[in-house]
């Protein structure tokens, strides 16, 4: 079988960029494994991603499949003669800037039917896997709730490094919602289902943020003020019944604690999960996951299965799942983009409701 041809926009080596491409697809396209399945023909940086570079990409029959690594900000203008032109795409998160800019996205990808991959992980980590297979075995039972609690390190008490200003403005798309809840919540979603109802708050507590460049060793440079939350709370009901309580916040985890804890608490037992990281789909280095079956005194150690991609360093271990996922074919078993706009409009129907938020006792408005 031919290996499918890929053209990378947005491979970055900047100080000040995320080098995404570099750290999480890199490693894997040029791993043996990757390189069964893949060949990279093409190449665009993020400096000069522009219309004519792209437009050459897409309008390159040697390419097979189109991998979008840039800031949100140019998702729309990048990814729209991609998918006019029919070409597969693979495309890191936010989607887009905006949810009509996604809506129309994804309606011409399906106009084309253009196949897409959307840059969450929830769905290929093997940590997800385990807690479904748990859960299947009935080990704990009917779940009856959830509670996750996630501390995001940034837009906490210490400035942020310039690359993360995109952060502090909800116009340019990039912020804690549309990037660490995005990411937490659909691993939540893959191993639990999908919400029925829930009532959620958003915070912006640290309206004010000094940011640092590290090319002049971390000197504050700006002082901006930030329109996005730094506390995101949701409570809720999955289709399911199961209840959940989650809290993700700006700052450092308390001093030993982890970045992430995260409670299934079933009618026959509870699986209680730790990691340094809130990112479980990204990072799982150190991750913790422990069984206690009631009746029993002590809790077990649940290990995770190793695969082809565990050899990889982090963070390109999912990401190279996802990669397998899509050369296999295996529809379902990767995030598409389908699926990116569905959990977007959750996040927009949460900024919905926070934006019409009334203090407590002002009485609601007569249409």
């Amino acid at each position: 079988m031919s290996r499918i041809r890929i053209g990378i926009i947005g491979l970055s080596t900047a100080s000040t960029g995320t080098n995404w491409a570099a750290a999480a697809h890199l490693p894997y396209l040029q791993s043996p494994q990757g390189q069964r399945q893949y060949e990279i023909v093409a190449l665009c940086n993020s400096s000069i991603a522009s219309g004519p570079k792209v437009r050459f990409i897409t309008r390159d029959p040697e390419v097979d499949l189109v991998v979008n690594v840039t800031h949100v900000e140019k998702h729309y203008d990048l990814l729209s003669p991609v998918v006019q032109a029919g070409k597969n795409v693979f495309t890191e998160l936010p989607f887009a800037s905006t949810a009509s800019q996604m809506r129309e996205l994804l309606q011409t990808a399906e106009e084309k039917k253009v196949r897409t991959v959307f840059g969450i992980q929830g769905q290929t980590s093997p940590v997800t896997r385990l807690l479904r297979d748990v859960i299947a075995s009935h080990r704990i039972g009917k779940v009856l709730s959830t509670t996750w609690t996630g501390s995001a390190v940034f837009l906490g008490e210490k400035p942020l490094p310039i690359n993360g200003k995109a952060f502090t403005k909800r116009t340019i798309g990039g912020n804690m919602m549309t990037v660490l809840f995005l990411h937490t919540m659909n691993l939540i979603l893959a191993t639990l289902g999908e919400l029925d109802t829930f009532h959620s708050s958003l915070g912006n507590q640290r309206p004010t943020i000094e940011l640092t460049d590290p090319r002049q060793g971390g000197k504050v440079v700006e002082t901006v003020q930030k329109d996005t939350p730094d506390q995101v709370l949701l409570q809720g009901r999955f289709a399911s019944g199961a209840l959940i309580s989650y809290h993700l916040r700006g700052g450092d985890p308390f001093p030993g604690e982890k970045g992430l804890t995260w409670s299934i608490y079933g009618e026959k037992g509870e699986i209680h999960i730790t990691n340094p990281s809130c990112m479980l789909d990204i990072l799982h280095v150190g991750v913790s996951i422990k069984l206690h079956e009631f009746g029993q005194k002590d809790a077990q150690d649940l290990e995770l299965a190793d695969d082809d991609m565990s050899s990889l360093p982090h963070p390109s271990q999912n990401v190279g799942r996802i990669y397998e996922a899509y050369a296999k074919g295996e529809d379902g078993s990767y995030p598409d983009w389908k699926l990116g706009m569905k959990r977007h409009e959750l996040i927009e129907e949460m900024w919905r409701r926070s934006d019409g938020e009334r203090p407590f006792g002002e009485p609601v408005p007569k249409e």
